[in-house]
């Protein structure tokens, strides 16, 4: 290809017009590629590009990160899939396993089997929207087991109250951010929180039941808190309750609506 210049030269130009190959790449930069794919996207189709995907995608490594609420379930067929498949990811990790969330097809079950696999690592979990499939009674035998837990968020499991999160606390003491919202059983969740969960951070509670003796419990309870987000609840004396912090807790940023 020929063009003109400034100078009104004529000036041969080749480029070479090569397509990018993605099964060429250098390993860092498929696990780059392959790891911005969600656990359903890799084990129902990358993983079966070729080998060497292959091979990558059976990597534990790959799977220290499983995010199962990127998925919409409309029938028993699908549940019962998705469920099967947050198994597999769970034993591709070898134990590895340090962030899962799961949403709609969370039960005890599941739970256990998380356990039971050895991911003990486990820093953060969270369940949303698991309805009546998830207890007390699971999520405490859970607790047991997850010593490095750092960030717990459970959203409407409504078969979940005070006494799961007692056990948390104990079986947690790394805890630093709680997010308890919409659980039908919100009653005593307050000074559950308050006497086992000294290292929170972030706690949200929405909506919240509780009045003003529980709202400081949680205060005096938690002195490194620094979030707290109480929405739908109709806490009075704010000014008066943030002023029984201790002088040498964390500055808090509180939220009310």
């Amino acid at each position: 290809m020929n063009f003109v210049n400034r100078n009104g030269r004529q000036i041969q130009y080749c480029k070479a017009a090569k397509k990018l190959n993605l099964l060429h790449l250098p390993d860092d930069l498929t696990v780059m590629i392959i790891g911005k794919l969600t656990a359903i996207e890799i084990l129902t189709s990358a993983q079966f590009v070729c080998r060497r995907w292959r091979r990558i995608c059976m990597d534990p490594l790959m799977w220290q990160t499983v995010n199962m609420c990127d998925i919409r379930i409309r029938n028993a067929v699908e549940y019962k899939l998705v469920e099967k498949m947050c198994r597999h990811a769970i034993d591709r990790s070898c134990g590895q396993l340090e962030d899962i969330s799961i949403k709609y097809f969370g039960t005890d079950d599941l739970l256990k089997y998380i356990i039971d696999s050895g991911c003990h690592k486990l820093r953060r979990l969270r369940l949303v929207q698991c309805l009546n499939q998830i207890s007390d009674k699971g999520l405490c035998k859970m607790a047991e087991k997850l010593p490095l837990l750092e960030e717990l968020e459970i959203t409407l499991c409504l078969n979940v109250s005070g006494i799961a999160l007692e056990a948390i606390g104990r079986g947690c003491p790394l805890l630093k951010s709680l997010k308890f919202n919409y659980n039908r059983n919100n009653t005593g969740e307050e000074f559950a929180i308050a006497q086992n969960m000294s290292n929170l951070r972030h706690l949200q509670l929405v909506p919240s039941s509780f009045n003003n003796s529980g709202s400081r419990a949680i205060l005096n309870g938690c002195p490194h808190l620094e979030y707290l987000d109480l929405h739908e609840c109709d806490i009075v004396e704010v000014e008066g309750i943030l002023k029984t912090r201790s002088k040498n807790s964390s500055e808090l940023d509180f939220t009310l609506s």
